[in-house]
């Protein structure tokens, strides 16, 4: 397993490679942030590129737009051992750049998938970075104050919201704003479509659209995404050979509102009445809605630090299109996701779903927040995933016969 002791070489023989491998690594030879030594070394690239999914043209008041479309790049190793690609898909509120680097200037998640063989797809969200955005079509936009992400996102244990806050150890930075690594995370922090339920759809017909493009792949959404792809896993159980649910809806249901010292926890809204989606996903009994659930909530949390959950009564209604989608439900320890992860967990393993719920404090990987792409342990975070795939989902496949990206 790779960690953070290995270190880059020298990222600056990167000239030694072709100039294609050179626009997808992090600049390390210059730039506003200084590059850092650790990374996965150089890359030999044999294919990238980009296209758009998805789309169709919508009648508005000023005449036809082309609305719903996403766009994604991809990049192929020349040693590719994993014939399914990794496809991933940022949350609130960045775009794909998110997985090819980090804030301080080190390799990100697709650098290092690269490196152990797989191709990697990564989408920007349906109008958010290079998809753009369509306001007669999607509504208003939805966008983050720099305050807001400091306290929600990165800064944490200055917040004292919750009880794991203060075991955030893993950002590399002070986490506030003026401090140039948060800032160059709020450079690429962006407007999102504001209304969640047009948000869900449009993002779920634009990735099953990349499905249906590329062939069966292994899909890694972070936080915001896992409503769509839940969806998608849905339509498309064929096409998901694995799902990496990494920090990835963590409440079931209802939201949590994180209120600090002494209570820490109040109710929130019914966000997904159909338990992780806004959308209807194929149950078995069939539901309509959430009475149809018969839900019951537990008197006592499983631990003081952690939020009540709800469950199922028996017999519990079956997501049965997942059943056979090997998942893994991944944990930060001082994520804001942290009282309510073993929830969802919970939930999905009622309803079927052959989910690994891994905390990573449980393997001894402590002080992470909700990004863990970005953060300093971020190869270590994705050699976990790695491992995870050669144990759940068929190692050392070839990739013969498996579609390209035209």
């Amino acid at each position: 397993m790779q960690t953070r002791s290995q270190k880059f070489r020298s990222i600056c023989f990167l000239e030694q490679i072709s100039r294609g491998a050179v626009a997808f690594l992090m600049l390390a030879c210059a730039g506003a942030m200084p590059a850092r030594a650790d990374g996965v070394g150089p890359l030999s690239i044999a294919k990238t590129g980009h296209f758009f999914v998805g789309g169709k043209y919508v009648d508005t008041k000023d005449g036809p737009v082309l609305a719903g479309q996403a766009y994604v790049e991809y990049y192929i190793p020349t040693n590719r051992t994993h014939a399914y690609p990794i496809v991933m898909i940022e949350g609130c509120c960045l775009a794909g750049a998110g997985y090819m680097g980090t804030p301080d200037g080190r390799d990100g998640w697709g650098q290092y998938f690269l490196s152990k063989g797989y191709a990697v797809y990564i989408m920007d969200q349906v109008g958010r970075g290079r998809s753009p955005y369509v306001e007669a079509v999607y509504g208003p936009k939805s966008m983050r104050s720099p305050k807001a992400v400091e306290r929600d996102f990165i800064a944490y244990e200055k917040y004292n919201l919750f009880p794991q806050a203060r075991l955030h150890t893993q950002w590399p930075g002070s986490g506030t704003v003026g401090d140039p690594i948060f800032d160059q995370f709020m450079a690429e922090t962006l407007p999102m479509i504001g209304d969640a339920k047009i948000r869900e759809a449009v993002n779920r017909d634009a990735t099953i659209a990349l499905l249906d493009r590329i062939g069966p792949a292994i899909l890694l959404p972070h936080s915001q995404s896992a409503a769509p792809v839940w969806l998608v896993a849905d339509a498309r159980p064929q096409l998901v050979k694995a799902l990496l649910m990494v920090e990835a809806g963590t409440s079931s249901f209802y939201e949590v509102k994180l209120v600090g010292p002494p209570n820490w926890f109040e109710d929130g809204s019914l966000s997904k009445p159909f338990g992780v989606t806004y959308a209807p996903i194929t149950y078995d009994p069939p539901v309509n809605g959430i009475d149809d659930f018969s839900l019951v909530r537990q008197e006592k949390p499983d631990a003081p630090e952690l939020a009540r959950c709800w469950r199922q009564k028996e017999p519990a209604h079956k997501l049965i299109n997942i059943k056979n989608i090997p998942t893994l439900q991944m944990s930060a320890e001082a994520s804001f996701g942290a009282p309510t992860a073993h929830c969802n967990a919970a939930f999905l393993k009622q309803a079927g779903v052959p989910v690994d719920f891994i905390r990573l404090a449980d393997i001894g990987i402590r002080g992470n927040g909700h990004f863990l792409m970005l953060e300093k342990n971020n190869l270590e975070t994705a050699a976990v995933i790695a491992d995870w795939l050669d144990r759940r989902v068929t190692p050392n496949e070839t990739a013969a016969g498996e579609k390209t990206a035209r």
